[in-house]
């Protein structure tokens, strides 16, 4: 996977320095007619792949403590320990340190009040996902900047409309008019093709954040070891950007 994200460095590909803003402005024109049908006063509206994707509620947010949810939880700090210590000792017992020091004392105490039986299997599962990980993930040089849950917010409408997410590794540093970046997803349980339109989404973030897009994605399902890496496309962005628009104008919002 080392060698598919570098890719030739030489021919990283350049973008019209014009995409981002007319991407923004094609999203802000959508976002205004939304806050004009809600009303001045409206509490601002936050989209993110759960609203916008069709992922099962709460899968990014920690609401609810679903089988899936747990085990994408369990899962993705596992991923941030490999890429930040490059070892995984006790898979369950790493990623609950790892919760626990994050804050997250509500799953953690869910997962260690399981059957004794229940977490013996969830245990067997989780070893299973990180010797996936292992066999895929490289170590990063430190000059790569790796970077776990990058988290990204996008205002729109003067920011009663935001637009945000989080990379599951984003690696690389924004250089003007070049892009420089590449991001990684780690799927549990997918659809594929959903979790693919979610690092769509994300990279549309990043090309409105820092004004030009990630060069390369990434995803990596951890149940299988299965993985795919991809060149971002204008028409990637394109496709996202008028799937949000089409949403801001028809979807709920409260």
């Amino acid at each position: 996977m080392l060698a598919l994200l570098r890719g030739d460095t030489a021919a990283r590909p350049r973008f019209d320095p014009e995409l981002a803003g007319g991407l923004r402005a094609w999203l802000e024109d959508a976002a205004y007619d939304v806050v004009a049908k809600r009303g001045e006063h409206a509490p601002p509206l936050f989209l993110g792949p759960s609203q916008l994707l069709g992922l099962p509620a709460g899968w990014r947010d920690n609401e609810g403590l679903a089988d899936e949810l747990i085990l994408s939880r369990l899962a993705h700090a596992l991923f941030g320990q490999l890429v930040h210590e490059g070892e995984i000792g006790d898979p369950l017992r790493d990623a609950l340190d790892a919760l626990r020091a994050s804050g997250a004392e509500a799953l953690v105490g869910h997962v260690e009040s399981l059957p004794a039986a229940a977490r013996a299997a969830l245990s067997e599962t989780m070893a299973s996902h990180a010797a996936n990980m292992k066999e895929v993930v490289p170590r990063f040089a430190p000059g790569w900047m790796p970077r776990t849950n990058d988290r990204v917010a996008i205002p729109l409408a003067g920011g009663r409309v935001m637009l945000h997410g989080s990379f599951d590794l984003l690696v690389g540093l924004p250089q003007p008019g070049t892009a420089s970046l590449c991001a990684l997803g780690l799927s549990t349980s997918g659809p594929w093709a959903r979790e693919r339109r979610s690092l769509h989404y994300l990279a549309l973030l990043e090309t409105l954040r820092s004004g030009t897009p990630p060069f390369r994605l990434a995803l990596l399902e951890s149940a299988t070891g299965r993985y795919g890496v991809e060149d971002v496309r204008e028409e990637h962005l394109r496709a996202i950007a008028s799937h949000l628009c089409a949403w801001l104008a028809t979807g709920p919002h409260g």
